[in-house]
């Protein structure tokens, strides 16, 4: 395992407040977390083999004793949880360390490269990261947890699935699912970028009957009908995107994923959107088949969900999740939280919040309702649908600096960008 060790150093403050907020990292959070304290410590950054990493280990005086894995979403950069995750983390004492998952940018638009690396990415952070923790406080971290968000979600069940060993449970919010059958996310991507357009008569002759069986058909994928003043964003900003992204790991050999992207498809996606997956489960199947969930848990997980999620749709991924777990006989191990109004980015409902409501306090939530549960043998709340912060963690102080009640002109961010490297 290559590892460049470059850039070590001590920091007077490793939250955010003291080295800056990355656009990656800014992009995800409704609001930033509340940062009571500066956190000292020191700060190792750089290569773990193909993966761009970083651990931040606090001053001995500030450590917990345990050691926090970051499973990033999408496509992004080792900076992204650091609103999400990292400051909170840090404040409550963890060690935290992340990586980019080896596939940042367009990354996986290289044939030679896949989303089955993101296993050995995670394996080769977490020894590394377990390594500089003994290193700097003279053992090993007492709990070792995993915690991400999206296809982060995907890795952190991934890995409680394949390698309980090394860590004693884990959060995921809104984690994609990826199983060869039922509904996965190629397939209802596909569903959105063909059907919205008809939906909103783009094209200025689709009938009133074809507008409602396209809106039918995007129900069907997954949507929630109270999310629908969300969709053209996700259309412009996630939807097309990654259809061609995912859709080129998937199933390469379809030609037009394997076209150049073009903006042009945000206007006129009708090459993308004829996408045939009812066609071609069979071709998708062969590369979901080594990266695909099983439910076989072998430590415990907290799932964290918004039902009105407009790119990874509860009823698919969160709620099939559980009934796979389920089926696998571990679901005593697992708690599943639909969570009401929440959709899936929270930073998109800065501009049009609407009645939906950040879920990022939740997750907090849910991270100390897992400490409870495996250091303390508290029990978490049970599985089901909560609405309010208050319900679902009654009297608990948090770091996310979120009332729900909030209107949006009343959100201010204020960023300090970080220095170009």
């Amino acid at each position: 395992m290559e590892m460049d060790i470059t850039n070590i150093q001590e920091i007077t403050d490793l939250t955010t407040r003291g080295c800056g907020v990355n656009a990656d990292a800014d992009a995800l959070v409704y609001r930033a977390p509340k940062v009571l304290t500066p956190i000292p410590g020191t700060l190792w950054h750089g290569k773990i083999g193909r993966a761009n990493a970083l651990v931040r280990l606090p001053t001995a005086s500030h450590w917990n004793g345990k050691l926090l894995i970051a499973a990033t979403p999408a496509v992004r950069n080792e900076y992204s949880m650091d609103l999400l995750l990292s400051d909170i983390a840090l404040q409550l004492g963890y060690a935290y360390a992340a990586c980019d998952k080896a596939t940042p940018g367009l990354t996986l638009r290289d044939p030679s490269r896949g989303m089955g690396e993101w296993e050995k990415v995670h394996l080769d952070l977490v020894h590394f990261a377990t390594q500089l923790t003994e290193q700097k406080y003279g053992r090993l971290p007492t709990y070792r947890y995993i915690s991400g968000v999206s296809n982060g979600g995907y890795v952190t069940r991934f890995m409680l699935e394949r390698h309980p060993n090394l860590f004693d449970g884990g959060v995921e919010w809104e984690g994609v699912l990826w199983r060869k059958e039922g509904r996965h996310l190629l397939t209802t991507l596909a569903d959105y970028v063909a059907n919205y357009p008809i939906y909103c008569n783009w094209r200025g002759d689709w009938t009133q009957h074809e507008r409602m069986a396209a809106y039918q058909r995007l129900l069907s994928a997954g949507l929630h009908p109270a999310s629908e003043p969300h969709w053209q964003r996700y259309f412009l900003t996630y939807w097309v995107i990654s259809l061609w992204l995912y859709g080129f790991q998937l199933d390469p050999q379809w030609e037009p994923f394997q076209r150049p992207w073009s903006n042009e498809w945000l206007s006129h996606p009708e090459s993308i959107a004829s996408y045939p997956w009812q066609e071609r489960l069979d071709q998708m199947a062969l590369q979901i088949a080594p990266l695909e969930n099983s439910g076989k848990i072998g430590k415990p997980p907290l799932s964290v969900a918004g039902n009105e999620d407009c790119l990874v749709p509860f009823s698919y991924h969160a709620k099939d999740y559980a009934k796979l777990v389920a089926n696998a006989g571990a679901g005593a191990r697992h708690r599943s939280y639909e969570i009401s109004f929440g959709n899936h980015v929270d930073g998109l409902l800065r501009k049009n919040r609407g009645r939906q409501q950040p879920v990022q306090p939740f997750y907090e939530a849910a991270l100390l309702h897992l400490e409870n549960w495996v250091e303390h043998g508290i029990e978490p709340p049970n599985a089901g649908c909560y609405t309010s912060i208050q319900d679902f963690a009654p009297n608990v102080s948090l770091f996310s600096n979120v009332d729900i009640n909030e209107s949006d002109t009343q959100v201010v961010t204020k960023l300090k960008e970080v220095p170009s490297e």
